[in-house]
């Protein structure tokens, strides 16, 4: 069984130039865990990964030698989220543009699963369902039964970026990982893909209404 224990944590970090800034970070701690890890999410809320048995005190410890990394990245998250449209629709009106535009975008979609599909190795898992989502955290998925997802907000990216999402769940019905191979497989299929996923780090949160 997975345990999760959650408590909010203060801490003044220091950088690497002798700077001292305070941190409000969230710290979790997993039976399952066995290193440290630090996840920043999109709200630059910081988590602070640890095993369950470890001490508190190295975690801390490993938070502090990521001073400069952490503090980066959250100046970075706040300047996508200054990034980000703010909508000037109600919920209901957001609601009903977000169904029409996943309705217009469908058929876009489908056709560039069907062109590169037959691009993959003949033995990979038959698609048995395309989807299309309102998804805060990912453009896509695959199942493991060959379910299709893609975040309805990939109507609004350039050509490019729809095609690298779809190649890379497509890859997934080869490989439900992201090992070497199926990175190796992506790049077979789309050659320039790195810069794509890289529009999406940087520009993803101004995809929206």
């Amino acid at each position: 069984m997975n345990q999760i224990l959650k408590e909010t944590r203060t801490i003044q970090l220091k950088t690497q130039n002798g700077d001292s800034k305070p941190l409000d970070y969230m710290l979790a701690r997993s039976n399952r865990r066995s290193t440290f890890s630090i996840t920043i999410d999109e709200n630059a809320q910081v988590t602070l990964h640890m095993p369950l048995s470890a001490r508190e005190e190295e975690a801390v410890h490993f938070l502090e030698a990521h001073a400069d990394w952490v503090l980066t990245h959250i100046q970075k998250q706040q300047e996508k989220a200054q990034e980000k449209p703010v909508s000037s629709l109600s919920p209901e009106e957001r609601q009903k543009k977000i169904r029409f535009l996943a309705m217009k975008f469908r058929p876009v979609l489908v056709q560039r699963i069907l062109y590169y599909e037959p691009m993959l190795p003949e033995d990979h898992r038959k698609i048995r369902s395309i989807t299309i989502r309102s998804q805060k955290t990912r453009w896509g998925s695959c199942s493991s039964k060959g379910g299709l997802n893609f975040n309805w907000r990939l109507c609004l990216a350039p050509p490019e970026v729809v095609d690298y999402v779809v190649v890379h769940e497509l890859c997934h019905l080869c490989e439900m990982n992201h090992s070497p191979a199926f990175w190796a497989l992506v790049e077979s299929i789309l050659p320039d893909y790195k810069a794509s996923r890289q529009w999406l780090r940087d520009k993803g949160t101004t995809l929206d209404i």
